[in-house]
């Protein structure tokens, strides 16, 4: 009877408890398509599911059910269960979870277990950047990273880049070694890749994570690594984008009447006859006569408010579980911002553009069951296209080719003018556009590598062997299409129209009709280079102990075919230990023995070693502190090298070199071959070399929404390959660099998120923050006469100049001042006398700012999503730096006049002034290309709204013809910027000590739609 009572309650609640399950069903995606393998569990209970391929997933639950969503490299997210609901989940990612899988060198490591100082990003949070370069739109968003964006033109925009600063007085020796799947890329090479073809991108810092590149290690290691196919069906996915690009600054002149006062005053102040009459200024004032006293703002006549860039990426991925496959291609299309006067009939573009075409195919194939096979074929193809020898932005900024005054931009009739205050009376620089031609570079990469991984467990468990053979090469021709001179633009028939009398008269260099063009074509560069890598893993778990190791062979060969030159050799061996216990205790060993055909046979090679140590100290019993995921120290420490050479490849031999040649007999005319002796040897030279010290802290909290990485680091850059400054120019011939110099460079950098989510509504924020600073510790200079002149004790790139006190007040203040050679007046420029000998000269001249390379930047990303719609903001500053700009882009009468010049010292404006005086001398006190100083040497500052994405994901209810995954999304970039200086008008990542006259860096306004099937 008991039985039958116990079978009918176990009957009661079976169904009880059936009657109250459900089915719930789902897709989970990110931002840019389905995600597979992501676990779904039910919150409090063991077991669930994972999606599929299509990001597809079906679980039952009970009422009131929380369903977790989990994956590596992205936030944990919750849901509650709804029955009859199609879910639709999208994952933000999360770059420093404890099982985020970071790229090192030849492998890849947990965060967890990993002791080296590294920092990384998926290219999903990149992919929808408006920028046509990878490097530019890493910046701001990996600790470590400092970048400087020189130009905006279409083609040329890359970021120059550096790993945690600068520390070698070798301009190339800064460079940091670029790794694309385990080869080796160029900057040009990497500017050219399509973001979409990648999958992660990381950078190593310090020595345990550089020491196995040997001597190509010491500037740090950026490591991008491909995305590649999986099993299923063909996965398509599609993107096409357009923007509007416009300059982040638009250039202002002052008109021709207010121009025209101010060259007036700076003629009396220098004691000349002003050029222009009272009658002149009053029809500038007026405009009446718009052709004999024209008013041309040449910036807006000639430049477009805006330009048009379009991307388009197609990409197919699958497989199955022999062939896998990801091939992907896309074109981008980048134009410049010049209206457009060419004459039909002339059939050419000479504006500013940029076309790059990308291909690419990763195949995996598993040949047996122990051997697997890949061929990886990259090809790229690119042109760039500007106006014939000239510098566009140049030319408006130099007041002796054109001035608001100088010529109207048509004369009535639709002829062109010219220019009758330039010395070479040019046309008009319209005119010039119209007819002068063009210059086209056409870039080709083609990489192909082929790979193998043989599993040796018949041997051991865990043992592999692996090879590959790389194959990279690049072609740059040139073509110009030009009327003219090959190095300076045409100028077209033009003429002077005098509107008293209604007469043309032609230029005077007489031509009536335009000359034919010339076709011009070269080959610029052509190379290849072929890489040959074979190494052993191992990689094995014996209970708690877990072991990996690498052995490296690697050759590389690099041949300059266009110059015909000697192939350039490298050739190493790298060795790498790895143990942890228990993900507890923690060490790297890394070795690196390289050598380089740089350098003498005897001292080619060279040995690298360095460790790295970690504690997982939440891994130790005693550690009960709840909400702590992770808490790690760690450090390393080592040595790596850098075998980049200044000038002469092979520094330890005699140069000789061709001279002009020597005339024999009774007749001078003729000269025959001579040889000259160049810079002695030097046959001890050998590679520079760095010191790594980092120590690190790795910290997660409350389930990984508080995570954050910080390092303190300090290198010492030795034997450093410098010239020898003490070395008297008496000795009447030069010498070889030396291995001397000496540089250290310390501090900071890390990475701080908070993530979280309240319902559907998911956020973060990510603070990402920078600082390096390098102190030149020995340099091997000659003594000077004052201590201030030594540049030893130094940042790198250090600026000299004069230290500003004002400005001249009067007579008295300049007979009782200390004054320079040339004659000086009121409103001039006045500086420190440093030596107290009455005289402003060299002697004067001591460490002024700051260098051009910001030693401190920082970005701050603000991510939000609500269901479909997510909108992420990153701002990017860079601190500490400084800049002066000289020649046209600031000085009168080189410059156009602007704003600031307005400003000007006058007697009745001393007290508020903040330009000097005008004057017509280019080489007064005032001039900073002549007299360098700290008035003109800004201490700069800029914080840009760098980037703007907001999107929204359809949900797939809404998708129709079998598309999986649709997004519609607009981006910007460098929105909005703000800096602290309004002396100049320059972008503020402008190289210093120029004139600044770059194409602008551009802002970019984007909308685009991705979908997938």
């Amino acid at each position: 009877m008991h039985r039958i009572y116990f079978l009918l309650l176990y009957m009661f609640f079976s169904i009880t408890v059936f009657a109250q399950t459900k089915m719930v069903s789902g897709t989970v995606k990110n931002d840019t398509g389905p995600l597979e393998g992501v676990s779904v569990t039910i919150k409090g209970l063991k077991g669930g599911t994972t999606t599929d391929r299509e990001g597809r997933f079906s679980i039952s639950v009970a009422d009131n059910s929380v369903l977790v969503f989990t994956l590596v490299g992205y936030l944990t997210f919750e849901a509650p269960a709804k029955e009859g609901e199609e879910l639709d989940i999208i994952l933000q990612p999360s770059q420093l979870g404890m099982d985020e899988v970071v790229v090192v060198g030849y492998g890849t490591r947990k965060r967890v277990t990993n002791t080296g100082a590294t920092s990384s990003i998926s290219a999903d949070a990149i992919r929808t950047v408006p920028t046509a370069n990878v490097q530019n739109a890493l910046t701001g968003r990996l600790p470590g990273f400092f970048s400087q964006q020189r130009s905006g033109q279409p083609g040329r925009d890359a970021s120059d880049f550096f790993i945690r600063g600068i520390s070698s007085l070798n301009p190339d020796g800064n460079k940091p070694l670029i790794i694309v799947d385990d080869i080796e890329f160029t900057y040009e090479q990497l500017a050219q890749i399509n973001v979409n073809e990648i999958e992660n991108i990381s950078i190593l810092k310090d020595a345990s994570t550089t020491a196995i590149y040997g001597i190509k290690g010491a500037n740090g290691v950026l490591i991008v690594t491909t995305r590649r196919g999986v099993s299923g069906r063909p996965k398509i996915n599609a993107r096409l984008e357009g923007g509007l690009q416009s300059p982040v600054r638009k250039l202002k002149f002052l008109d021709s009447y207010r121009s025209v006062l101010l060259e007036n005053e700076a003629y009396t102040n220098d004691g000349l006859n002003p050029p222009f009459s009272k009658e002149d200024v009053e029809h500038f004032r007026t405009g009446d006569d718009p052709y004999g006293h024209p008013n041309v703002n040449w910036y807006k006549a000639i430049f477009k408010p805006y330009s048009l860039q379009t991307n388009a990426n197609v990409d197919v991925s699958g497989g199955n579980d022999v062939v896998k496959y990801f091939v992907s291609g896309g074109g981008f299309l980048q134009n410049g911002a010049l209206k457009d006067f060419s004459d039909p009939r002339n059939e050419l573009n000479n504006n500013y553009y940029f076309r790059r075409y990308n291909f690419r195919s990763n195949l995996d194939i598993k040949a047996s069951k122990s051997l697997s096979v890949r061929l990886d074929v990259t090809a790229r193809f690119g042109d760039v296209n500007q106006p014939h020898a000239q510098n566009i932005v140049s030319e408006i900024y130099n007041f002796k080719k054109i001035r608001p005054y100088s010529a109207p931009f048509l004369n009535p009739n639709g002829s062109y003018a010219y220019d009758r205050y330039n010395p070479g009376n040019l046309s008009t620089l319209n005119a010039r556009l119209a007819n002068s031609g063009y210059q086209r570079d056409k870039r080709s990469d083609l990489n192909v590598l082929f790979g193998f991984v043989e599993k040796l467990d018949m041997i051991t468990p865990g043992l592999s062997f692996s090879g590959r053979l790389a194959y990279a090469s690049t072609e740059l021709a040139s073509r110009q299409l030009f009327r003219g001179g090959v190095l300076e633009g045409y100028s077209p028939p033009s003429y002077y129209y005098n509107p008293v009398d209604e007469t043309y008269t032609l230029d005077p260099r007489g031509q009536y009709q335009l000359s034919g063009y010339t076709l011009v074509g070269d080959t610029d560069d052509y190379n290849k280079n072929i890489n040959l890598q074979g190494f052993l893993n191992y990689d094995r778990t014996f209970k708690e102990h877990h072991f990996t190791s690498l052995l490296l062979f690697n050759r590389q060969s690099f041949t300059d075919q266009h110059a015909a030159s000697v192939p350039n050799k490298f050739q190493g061996y790298s060795f790498k230990l790895g143990y942890d216990y228990l993900q507890r205790y923690l060490l790297d060993f890394n070795l690196g023995y390289n050598g380089s055909d740089r350098f003498r046979s005897d001292r080619r090679y060279g040995v690298f070693p360095a460790i790295g140590l970690g504690w997982n100290i939440n891994k130790e019993r005693f550690f009960n502190i709840k909400g702590v995921n992770l808490l790690k120290l760690r450090g390393s420490y080592g040595v790596v090298g850098s075998d980049h050479v200044f000038g002469n490849r092979y520094l330890y031999n005699q140069q000789y070199n061709e001279g002009p040649g020597y005339p024999f007999g009774e007749s001078s005319v003729i000269g025959y071959p001579s040889v000259l002796e160049g810079d002695l040897g030097n046959n001890n030279v050998t590679w520079e070399k760095a010191r790594k010290l980092d120590i690190g802290l790795d910290l997660n909290l409350f389930d990984d929404k508080i995570s954050m990485t910080v390092d303190y680091f300090r290198d010492i850059r030795y034997h450093q390959l410098i010239s020898r400054g003490s070395i008297s120019q008496i000795l009447g011939i030069g010498t070889a660099r030396f291995n001397m110099g000496e540089v250290l460079n310390t501090g900071f950098d890390g990475q701080i998120s908070y993530r979280n989510h309240i319902g559907d509504f998911q956020y973060n924020v990510t603070a990402v923050f920078s600082y390096a600073k390098n102190r030149i510790l020995y340099q091997d200079e000659a003594t000077p006469a004052f201590p201030w002149l030594l540049r030893t004790g130094y940042p790198i790139g250090q600026q000299f100049g004069y230290t500003y006190l004002g400005f001249y007040k009067d007579a008295a203040d300049i007979e009782s001042s200390a004054r320079p050679f040339v004659p000086v007046q009121p409103g001039d420029l006045k500086y420190k006398d440093l030596n107290n000998d009455g005289v402003i000269d060299e002697n004067d001249m001591a460490a002024i700012g700051k260098p051009n390379l910001p030693n401190t930047t920082a970005g701050l990303t603000l991510g939000a999503s609500y269901k479909g719609i997510s909108l992420n903001i990153l701002f990017q500053g860079s601190f500490n730096y400084s800049f002066s700009v000289q020649g046209t882009g600031i000085e009168p009468f080189q410059s156009q006049f602007q704003p600031i010049h307005e400003l000007r010292w006058t007697p009745a404006n001393s007290a508020n002034a903040r330009f000097p005086r005008l004057t017509t001398n280019s080489s007064s006190v005032n001039s900073p290309s002549s007299y360098l100083s700290d008035f003109w040497l800004l201490n700069a500052m800029y914080v840009r709204l760098k980037t703007v994405d907001l999107g929204y994901q359809l949900p797939n209810r809404l998708l129709p013809f079998g598309i999986n995954n649709a997004r519609l999304y607009t981006s910007a970039y460098n929105l909005f910027t703000f800096t602290n200086y309004n002396l100049y008008q320059q972008d503020p990542e402008v190289t210093s000590n120029t004139a600044g006259d770059a194409y602008m860096n551009q802002r970019v306004i984007n909308v685009g739609l991705q979908i997938g099937f």
